[in-house]
């Protein structure tokens, strides 16, 4: 009967609503961004957006039953008119269709991080923000609590538009001083700030306000430069399978996982390495 269940088409479905809720999809809902910073992100945009991430997981985890912790490098995905203006690709399909598309091995682009949905969807109106990408890496990839800010942080300094400050790097880098805030954004930001080669509609950039970007960071303490290095970081990262078994335990218990669940979560942990990390199995 398990096999039978498997092989249905309903799987697909099973699956987009399961990473619908993991992936915070809900939060592509109240997405809006500033017209005149970017025009091309509209509101087909962000519906196609959406479509391209939950695409990109199906036909990875169930169509090619591939290793789940490769979403985070792999450079197969799908696009479509909106989102190829957007990535700066030649998409002509006059029925405005999807088609299957791999960016190249030269491409800044790799892994579901790197898409517009999830880097627009974390991201301000107006600006990226490398603290609510690297918030959202934390808490939805990694399972980890990332606590809110204190309610009376001052943000004056922060977003005074007459400061010399440019890049986010610098104005995170002064942030950082306030003693209140300083303790989250030491675990957000460093991953956030590999994302930067991205606005704040997931477009990619070598400038912000003039000066170049710098992507370097590193995940608890090992290094990369850029937002490949992120993906690749966080796919061998043990806490993204274990964090993905959690979410599929809890979903199917229908609760919050507890410390009595704890042999089950390390038996269904075990068995998604040995089965290679594919989600049907």
């Amino acid at each position: 009967q398990v096999a039978r269940m498997i092989a249905s088409p309903n799987l697909d479905a099973g699956v987009r609503a399961f990473f619908s809720d993991f992936l915070d999809i809900e939060k592509f809902e109240t997405v809006e961004k500033d017209p005149i910073i970017y025009p091309a992100f509209g509101v087909k945009a962000v519906e196609d957006a959406k479509e391209q991430l939950l695409r990109t997981v199906v036909d990875h985890l169930v169509t090619r039953d591939q290793d789940y912790r490769d979403i985070l490098t792999t450079r197969h995905t799908f696009v479509a008119g909106n989102l190829g203006r957007i990535y700066n690709l030649a998409v002509d399909r006059p029925d405005g269709g999807w088609e299957p598309y791999e960016f190249p091995k030269d491409d800044p682009r790799a892994g579901i991080l790197t898409q517009i949905g999830f880097l627009a969807a974390n991201s301000h109106p107006g600006r990226s923000s490398p603290t609510l990408r690297g918030r959202a890496m934390r808490e939805v990839l990694l399972c980890q609590k990332v606590p809110d800010p204190p309610g009376d942080v001052d943000f004056s300094k922060f977003n005074d538009p007459t400061s010399p400050i440019k890049t986010a790097r610098q104005r995170l880098e002064a942030h950082s001083t306030f003693p209140a805030c300083a303790g989250c954004h030491k675990v957000t930001d460093p991953i956030g700030l590999a994302l930067e080669h991205f606005d704040g509609a997931g477009q990619l950039r070598a400038e912000e306000n003039g000066e170049l970007i710098d992507a370097k960071a590193d995940l608890d303490g090992a290094p990369y430069a850029d937002a490949e290095g992120v993906g690749k970081a966080m796919r061998d990262n043990p806490a993204v399978p274990a964090c993905v078994v959690q979410r599929q335990l809890s979903s199917a218990l229908g609760r919050t996982i507890g410390p009595e669940d704890r042999p089950m979560l390390q038996y269904l942990e075990a068995q998604f390495a040995k089965d290679g990390h594919r989600i049907p199995d």
